[in-house]
């Protein structure tokens, strides 16, 4: 199984509707949802793209509180 890092401060902002397939896959042990994972492929669930309804990118690094399609989970 690939080697995560995990961020141990859960009030950092996360939007809702970004995903990626480790959810799926990893379950309970899934890497965390706020830094970029190398090995992960993310993607919006309004869009069902890798990109958002803004059409940036979908990574949790952008993500994040002031993007008109943010919405936090």
């Amino acid at each position: 199984m690939p080697n995560y890092m995990r961020v141990v401060d859960t009030s950092l902002p996360v939007c809702k509707h970004l995903r990626t397939k480790a959810l799926y896959v990893y379950g309970q042990d899934t890497p965390d949802a706020f830094t970029t994972s190398r090995s992960s492929h993310y993607h919006c669930l309004r869009t069902q793209m890798v990109t958002g309804p803004d059409r940036a990118p979908c990574v949790p690094e952008s993500c994040e509180p002031g993007r008109d399609c943010f919405e936090q989970r």
